[in-house]
């Protein structure tokens, strides 16, 4: 108890002077279906819309321009249509964007992204996906040149993956591009092909099909000479949907974020030659939460011909459950993670982030937000900071706004740190640009006085509750780090803290008159 009543007392101290939170805002920028969002070297976001286009879109006042749109992009036709089980269309879309690593070189100033293209004729259409070139004047902001770079990425009617990066590792550049098993699940949506082995999720493991693999480019569409297996793409196999991929530049990992099919959704740390086990094998290793996988790890031989290879186990699992039996996936604690950010601004950003993954989510199940989610990494990148009850780790943010930011697609940071880009499509009023800003405020006359406000009990099991003689505009609650864990507005009387890890945590009520008012509470 001496131990917690330090910490107690540490606590008030630090967070008195020190609380953290963010401003949220949204930017005017009207946007359709977007799919990517980079913050470019230029200080602009580069996002990918409908209809194979793209746009630059100014952080600060959210003006737009246009900057291109694929003649030749082909949105599918009728006759691609599964004519079974839900009868799905051929995926499309306009999916990854990527700048070069020296983008601010009018040498190398070029936009990477990939949308979907007819590679058949219009009587016989055959789409497929391309990854194409542009090149940017910053003189006369236009596109100067379009090149098609690397044709023929293959699509389906589910799990596309798509996410592109371009980075420099080992002083080469290279493009790396992320491409779905392509198959509907047979779990969720039975009898779609026939027979059953024509789903394309079967071929994941066979490294003369494209599906199911990161693939890793010369920066100019052609294969590295070291790739794992001579004249090939790929890079590694075995993966479900590859939506996120993030490059931590001081170790020069680059880490990929993809769905599970019911369980696992997994973070995973992308390795030459390595085989990442979908089908059979999920998630973590020794859970064996998935029939016939203890097995299928225990009989895995490498394949002589990929150099390198062998099983890697995911980094980091969630929803590492056995499958389950109920059919809505609302109930499925998977997330359905989308992409992310490496954070690292060597202490002049938000205090306590260095060296961390920040994750956007897609899902509003049950128990699952639209948020974010940021892992702590240990200074090699390899692992998680383990999580303790004072400092959990991952930690989940701005879940309470998810009626306002939708489905989260896509995360960028401002150049200081300061300021989290989100960007949605469905799930909320419009598809727009979400603004959280930090701020750091000091305490000072305009909290009202301790006898207003009182939070009992206190330590507090299951709830804490709430007695003040005025009216409410918001009750927070923070942890230890000063994070949101619980935002709601209006008059909140009592806050359920069943799911909050023991711990000391600050309850903030905010008035209409812009006062506030802070208690610590100890939660059993």
């Amino acid at each position: 108890m001496k131990k917690l009543t330090l910490f107690f007392v540490l606590f008030i101290a630090c967070f008195h002077f020190y609380p953290q939170s963010f401003v949220r805002s949204e930017l005017t920028t009207t946007l359709s279906t977007p799919w990517e969002m980079t913050l470019g070297p230029d200080g602009y976001l580069w996002i990918t819309e409908l209809g194979g286009e793209v746009s630059r879109v100014d952080p600060n006042t959210g003006a737009k321009l246009t900057v291109f749109k694929a003649a030749d992009y082909c949105p599918g036709y009728p006759a691609e249509q599964c004519p079974a089980c839900y009868q799905p269309n051929i995926g499309v879309g306009t999916l990854g964007l990527t700048l070069h690593p020296d983008f601010l070189n009018p040498a190398t100033a070029f936009i990477y992204f990939a949308y979907s293209y007819n590679s058949g004729t219009t009587t016989s259409p055959s789409t497929k996906f391309k990854i194409v070139r542009l090149t940017w004047s910053a003189v006369t902001n236009s596109v100067t040149a379009f090149n098609d770079l690397i044709n023929q990425l293959p699509t389906g009617y589910d799990h596309l993956g798509g996410r592109l990066l371009a980075v420099t590792q080992n002083s080469t550049n290279y493009l790396y591009f992320s491409v779905g098993d392509n198959g509907v699940s047979e779990m969720n949506a039975p009898g779609c092909y026939n027979p059953p082995t024509l789903n394309p999720n079967n071929y994941v493991q066979d490294t003369a099909y494209k599906n199911g693999k990161i693939h890793r480019f010369n920066i100019d569409g052609s294969i590295p000479a070291d790739n794992p297996i001579p004249g090939s793409s790929v890079f590694t196999r075995g993966h479900r949907n590859p939506q996120g991929l993030i490059y931590n530049k001081g170790v020069e990992l680059i880490y990929d974020i993809e769905h599970g099919d019911r369980t696992d959704d997994e973070i995973n740390i992308l390795e030459s030659g390595k085989n990442y086990g979908w089908k059979n094998i999920r998630g973590y290793h020794t859970d064996d939460n998935y029939p016939g996988e203890a097995a299928s790890i225990s009989s895995f031989t490498p394949n002589p011909g990929i150099t390198g290879d062998g099983l890697k186990e995911a980094f980091f699992s969630w929803c590492a459950t056995p499958q389950p039996t109920v059919s809505n996936n609302a109930d499925w604690c998977t997330v359905a993670p989308s992409d992310g950010v490496y954070y690292n601004y060597n202490g002049n950003g938000i205090p306590g982030w260095d060296n961390s993954l920040l994750v956007v989510t897609l899902k509003n199940g049950t128990a699952t937000d639209q948020e974010m989610y940021k892992f702590q990494l240990s200074q090699d990148g390899l692992s998680l900071v383990p999580s303790t009850s004072v400092s959990p780790n991952p930690v989940r943010f701005f879940g309470a706004d998810q009626a306002l930011n939708g489905r989260l697609r896509d995360i960028a940071v401002s150049p200081d740190g300061n300021k989290i880009y989100l960007i949605n499509n469905g799930g909320a009023d419009r598809d727009k640009i979400t603004v959280y800003t930090y701020n750091v405020t000091a305490i000072k006359e305009n909290t009202i006085k301790s006898s207003e406000l009182e939070v009992f009990p206190n330590p507090a099991e299951t709830s804490v509750n709430i007695k003040t003689s005025s009216s409410i505009s918001k009750v927070e609650i923070l942890n230890l780090l000063g994070e949101v864990i619980y935002a709601k507005n209006g008059h909140v009387t009592s806050v359920n803290m069943v799911d909050q890890a023991r711990g000391l945590y600050v309850l903030k009520v905010s008035y209409p008159s812009g006062r506030t008012a802070l208690r610590t509470f100890v939660k059993e």
